[in-house]
């Protein structure tokens, strides 16, 4: 599982940033359909991109315990 102290890929850090500011545009009821799906969008890519990184260090660590 990966360490929510570990800083955030650049990548992560961008997608957050863009869908912050979605959802403040949402909370401010200026948010369109097409903004509110790219919201939609970008948490399930963080999502993804979380569960990703979790299978990733899961193999490396049973990698390094097979060795």
């Amino acid at each position: 599982m990966t360490d929510p102290y570990d800083p955030p890929r650049p990548r992560d850090y961008a997608l957050q940033e863009e869908l912050e500011s979605l959802r403040e545009q949402e909370r401010q009821g200026h948010a369109t359909p097409e903004e509110q799906r790219r919201a939609e969008q970008l948490e399930r890519r963080l999502r993804v991109d979380e569960h990703g990184a979790e299978v990733r260090e899961r193999r490396n660590q049973d990698r390094e315990a097979g060795q």
